[in-house]
């Protein structure tokens, strides 16, 4: 027996944004309602993907008459990401109603790791929109394996300037910070405990971030982590 989802759209497009992450625009329900930040529960509506749901971030902001996701693929075989990435225009999705995952706070540091940085992009966008100045007091702090895994890169540096680090674990490249992320790197860059910090990642990564900032002197309120996936 499948999941209940209390609506349904159809596909408008599915566009690749790199080597293994996608863009899937779908309709916007009818009383369908989101808030910057939060996220909803995917399906295909096909044969075999009854129990295939996973949460996905809302990447655009309520004021569009559409809804955006970004999505890695992985390449199990009828693994839902992988099914998605094969989908058509008119093909349904299925999907819960909207539910927090991330909401801004206020100033302070986003923490992101891979495709993590999707969850903080409807929030940069609002920002955009109401002409706030993201640099004056945002920090972004972006960590990927390799160079081609970084999303939306010229995008992110016209937004934070000299304010965006980006660190990459597993291959060097000029002017980019190589290695992890630990409590010495977020020591040099962390100028004030006193702020919000948004961490979005991997399980571990989240974690790990968490427990730098907390012995840093971070009090727990100030620290906000979305759904784990």
């Amino acid at each position: 027996m499948g999941f209940i989802f209390p609506h349904k759209a159809k596909v408008i497009r599915v566009s690749a944004i790199n080597y293994n992450v996608i863009l899937l625009q779908i309709t916007k329900p009818w009383s369908f309602d989101f808030n910057i930040g939060q996220a909803v529960e995917l399906s295909i509506d096909k044969p075999g993907y009854e129990l295939a749901v996973a949460p996905f971030t809302i990447a655009n902001i309520p004021t569009d008459n559409y809804l955006e996701f970004i999505i890695k693929v992985y390449p199990s075989k009828n693994g839902l990401t992988k099914g998605i990435a094969e989908l058509l225009p008119n093909d349904t999705i299925q999907l819960s109603k909207a539910w927090d995952s991330y909401k801004y706070n206020g100033s302070g540091t986003f923490i992101a790791a891979g495709t993590g940085i999707t969850s903080f992009l409807p929030i940069f966008k609002d920002m955009q929109e109401k002409g706030i100045d993201i640099k004056e007091e945002h920090r972004l702090i972006y960590a990927n394996k390799t160079k081609n895994d970084i999303l939306f890169y010229k995008n992110l540096r016209q937004l934070f300037r000299s304010k965006l680090s980006v660190t990459l674990s597993r291959t060097k490249s000029r002017n980019l910070h190589f290695g992890k992320i630990d409590k010495d790197y977020l020591l040099q860059l962390v100028q004030s405990t006193e702020q919000h910090f948004y961490i979005c990642g991997p399980k571990q990564f989240e974690e790990d971030i968490q427990t730098y900032l907390v012995t840093m002197g971070v009090k727990q309120d100030h620290i906000q982590i979305g759904y784990k996936f």
